[in-house]
């Protein structure tokens, strides 16, 4: 029999969330949310919904004038990637010599000039050229696209409608303002994923990959302050992100603006954005998120958590609001936050907080981590359901460590609410001069000249998909980092035939996520691997710069390691939404027709050996917002029709001082992520999901033999139940500190009844195992679906999905070992 908290929670939840499964909806709560926007998601008459005072005391000086209520944009200025020719090709397309990657939004007819409006010729921008927008309700990766604003005044009236595989990107040097008319209608000046007639999102928003939003002003002021409005309407998945982006909206009394809202999705990376006034600066919920460096002012809820399975925020800057971070959603009856995790922190002139419903109970939900957060004025740090949990100050005060919900130290489970010792933070991987965690944004070289570039088309590669560019790349890559030079991918699929050697002091960016595409014999062996794109070369020191691309393999390439990483550094060198994509897309010749669900294991659906080896020798590593993902199925697919892909290993880290901000880790066969005698590492929020197909085969039978010189697990001491992949296996590593983690297990051969709210929860027996000598291990927020058991010591289960139950996922809020 359930408890009366689950009783009240689980008509909230709907089926098990993955890629291809609506996630949970919690129905009440969404639908507040949504009540202001009936009109654009029922398209029946709207509701306004009265919105309490805004908050009266002291502003702090904005990023955005607000004396004459406008945003103005700066004179325009020169950057590389307007500059640059314009020579991307989408291969797969099918007109590529017709086909526009780049396109300005001047060249469709947009003024810029903050009088005309300009939302229709900045719709035509985005979906020219045959583009899937959300009314077809279907993915394509033929037509990737930069949809380019200058810097102006953009005025708009209706929503700007995102199109799939689309990233919108303003100058950096000048940003442009988008600017809403007082008449503005839309659920969101940017809408990226537009409710349709049936009163449903376009897309399943779990399926909203590949795109950003960078370097944009948003302007709501105009808009009455009573009227519903919203800057950023982003429901996404993986691969996706936010940064450099300013909102602006009313901060008069009864505002009911908000700048950012998330209603579901299975997110996502946001990073470096300004959001002044409003109702709520963030109005969000999706099973995971990592958002870094927001900076929230004069709002009356500067973070309102719809509900969520995990989140980690890291660097955030609230100031001058009522109610600095909300995550009381549901009451203590029927919580819908799983777990938040908030590091690095400042908040400031802020009566409270956070603002929590958790009690003591059986369940685990309203996790709370907070480490290492400082409170200027803020005269209540947790408000709980009964009043002041934890006191604030009216002065300045830093709290080291405080959590609440299930502990685990390393036995459990204990309810707990408290300070507690924070972990050790390695020196190598703080800021230098900081006790701050080190972060570094992704490069956009705004201030580099076209002529620091090195166009790859340029020096002669084709980027067709059938041409082989390995040479050519090669030759590329060598003389730019010896000349200092930036090597420019122009949007393309460049297939090459062996190994590409990157050397230190390289800096490559991509247009579009560029695709570097192994195919053909070298990559044959299951038992022989070979590297695609190879970073350094073992006792090779220095940086690399590396984003906005994609690796990827074609045909049976089982042998592939699409990147590997020897290179020593001390920081900053790294990739920035740099992905693997294997299968599942044109041109990958593994799709529906190829690999289907129902066929048997065969050579011509083994795709990779590992999609990413930090080894023994490599240090300095930074990834921020790196998906590694083996299709779950074909994104060309009108249907999304799944498929079956197999690849071996996820991420193995054998090396030091690595720092994973965002990442996420799918679908391989032995593991998604495994640390093996690695030291120093940081990571959150992390982000895992089983293959569909195990156990059929499962981990210890599948396609791919273990391999002893990289410690694989052999699955002898799996316990009871079925054997899959794991999600995190930490082998004799020390210093690891992770901040938020999901581990999912959604299916059983393709069925979901395994993974059904709230047990069994049996897909798989194990998922997250720890091994040998490992120590000096804290994990905050872990959450997972569809295991037996959470965390496994030596083949000893420590904690269990029975005794964690949360919102869909069981979750943990600290675990030291």
């Amino acid at each position: 029999m359930l408890s009366p908290a689950l009783v009240a929670l689980a008509p909230l939840v709907t089926c098990a969330s993955a890629q291809l499964l609506e996630i949970p909806t919690v129905d009440d709560i969404l639908s507040s949310a949504m009540l202001p926007f009936d009109q654009y998601t029922s398209f029946g008459p709207a509701t306004t919904k009265v919105a309490s005072a805004a908050v009266s005391f002291g502003t702090k000086a904005a990023v955005i004038a607000e004396s004459t209520g406008t945003t103005v944009a700066a004179a325009d200025t020169g950057y590389w990637l307007a500059d640059i020719a314009h020579q991307g090709v989408a291969a797969f397309n099918s007109n590529p010599s017709g086909y526009k990657v780049f396109r300005n939004v001047k060249d469709y007819g947009a003024k810029g000039d903050g009088v005309t409006d300009d939302t229709a010729a900045i719709n035509a921008a985005i979906s020219a050229g045959g583009r899937f927008g959300p009314a077809s309700r279907q993915s394509s990766t033929t037509t990737p696209a930069i949809v380019y604003f200058p810097s102006g005044t953009y005025l708009i009236s209706t929503s700007i409608i995102d199109y799939y595989f689309t990233q919108l990107i303003g100058n950096p040097n000048a940003m442009p303002v988008i600017k809403a008319t007082a008449g503005f209608v839309g659920l969101g000046m940017i809408d990226g994923d537009q409710y349709q007639n049936d009163g449903n999102q376009g897309w399943t928003s779990t399926n909203v990959f590949f795109r950003q939003i960078r370097n944009l002003k948003l302007d709501l002021t105009s808009i009455p302050a009573g009227t519903a409005a919203t800057g950023i309407h982003w429901p996404t998945g993986q691969a996706s992100s936010i940064e450099n982006v300013v909102i602006t909206m009313s901060s008069a009394s009864g505002t009911q603006h908000q700048g950012i809202f998330i209603e579901n999705g299975s997110g996502g990376w946001m990073t470096d954005v300004v959001i002044t006034g409003g109702l709520y600066g963030a109005n969000i919920g999706n099973q995971q998120f990592t958002m870094r460096n927001l900076a929230i002012s004069n709002a009356v809820t500067a973070i309102s958590q719809i509900w969520n399975w995990g989140w980690t925020y890291q660097g955030l800057s609230l100031s001058d609001c009522t109610t600095a971070i909300s995550i009381s959603n549901g009451g203590a009856g029927a919580q819908l936050i799983g777990s938040v995790n908030i590091l690095d922190s400042t908040i400031q002139n802020c009566p409270t907080f956070v603002d929590t419903a958790w009690q003591t109970s059986t369940l685990s939900t309203g996790s709370l981590i907070l480490e290492n957060v400082v409170l200027k004025n803020v005269p209540v740090a947790v408000k709980g359901v009964s009043g002041t949990v934890l006191a604030g100050s009216t002065g300045s005060t830093t709290i080291g460590a405080w959590g609440q919900g299930h502990k685990y130290t390393p036995n459990g489970p204990t309810n707990f609410q408290g300070s507690f010792t924070p972990p050790t933070r390695p020196s190598a991987l703080l800021a230098g001069g900081s006790n701050r965690y080190f972060t570094k944004s992704k490069p956009q070289y705004e201030q580099s000249p076209v002529a620091s570039f090195v166009s790859i088309r340029s020096a002669g590669a084709k980027g067709d998909g059938s041409t082989d560019d390995t040479a050519t790349i090669q030759s590329a890559l060598t003389s730019a980092a010896s000349a200092g030079k930036i090597v420019f991918f122009d949007q393309g699929t460049y297939k090459v035939t062996s190994t590409l050697y990157v050397p230190p002091g390289s800096r490559v960016v991509g247009e579009a996520y560029s695709v570097i595409m192994a195919a053909g014999s070298v990559w044959s062996s299951i038992t022989n691997p070979v590297p695609v794109v190879q970073i350094g070369k073992s006792g090779e020191s220095g940086s690399v710069e590396w984003s906005d691309m994609i690796v990827s393999t074609s045909g049976s390439t089982p042998g592939a390691v699409l990147i590997e990483w020897n290179l020593a550094a001390i920081s900053g060198s790294g990739m920035w939404d740099v992905h693997t994509r294997i299968g599942g897309f044109q041109g990958s010749n593994q799709q529906v027709a190829q690999c289907p669900t129902t066929a048997a294991v065969s050579a011509a659906c083994q795709a990779a050996y590992m999609s990413m080896h930090i080894t023994k020798v490599a240090s300095g590593v930074y990834l921020e917002n790196v998906w590694l993902w083996t299709a779950d199925h074909d994104l060309e697919s009108p249907t999304n029709t799944q498929i079956s892909v197999y690849t071996g290993r996820g991420l193995l880290v054998e090396g030091k001082n690595v720092w994973l901000y965002g990442t996420g880790s799918e679908h391989h066969s032995l593991y998604q992520y495994q640390f093996s005698g690695a030291s120093s590492i940081v990571g959150g929020f992390m982000q895992t999901e089983t293959p569909y197909y195990q156990p059929n085969p499962n981990a210890a039978n599948g396609p791919y033999p273990t391999n002893s010189n990289l410690h694989d697990p052999d699955y002898s001491n799996c316990l009871g139940g079925n054997c899959d992949a794991l999600g995190l296996r930490i082998l004799n590593s020390k210093n690891v500190n992770i901040y938020g983690a999901g581990l999912y297990s959604f299916f059983n051969n393709y069925s979901t009844t395994c993974s059904t709210f709230p047990l069994p929860e049996n897909c798989q027996s194990m998922i997250f195992s720890i091994e040998g000598s490992t120590s000096g291990l804290v994990v905050y927020g872990l959450n997972t679906v569809g295991t037996s058991y959470m965390i496994v010591k030596d083949g000893t289960a420590l904690a269990t999905v029975g005794d964690n139950l949360a919102t869909y996922a069981a979750t943990i809020a600290y675990f030291t070992f």
